[in-house]
């Protein structure tokens, strides 16, 4: 692989990441830019890009991948820790789940609305 290959391919990952303010997806690289996946992998290999999974995803230039958000607490998580909870014998007053339910119910609504 050519010096000028991997020059090509992390100025179109900066600009990308620059432009849109994220990872570069591995398809990008592939079918805009018209890179191989050789490529890709060899500079991946090599310690030329990072990659990300999930929000933070995508490749990076090689120390630009911003830190993980870490974890944000949603309302499917708090469900399924309470069903957790429940599922092992806990017992939960009817308030907390009314109120879970209650903050569903507002969230879907607001999503029709939106």
């Amino acid at each position: 692989m050519s010096t000028d290959i991997n020059a090509t391919i992390l100025a179109f990952v900066k600009g990308y990441v620059d432009q849109n303010g994220r990872g570069c997806p591995k398809g990008v690289l592939l079918h805009v830019g018209g890179f191989k996946a050789k490529d890709i992998a060899a500079m991946l290999d090599a310690g030329l890009l990072d990659a990300g999974r999930g929000s933070e995803g995508g490749l990076f230039p090689a120390g630009e991948k911003p830190a993980p958000k870490g974890e944000v607490a949603t309302l499917k998580g708090e469900a399924f820790t309470l069903l957790r909870f429940i599922a092992q014998g806990g017992q939960v007053e009817r308030e907390v789940i009314a109120d879970l339910v209650a903050r569903y119910d507002a969230e879907c609504a607001a999503r029709r609305k939106g």
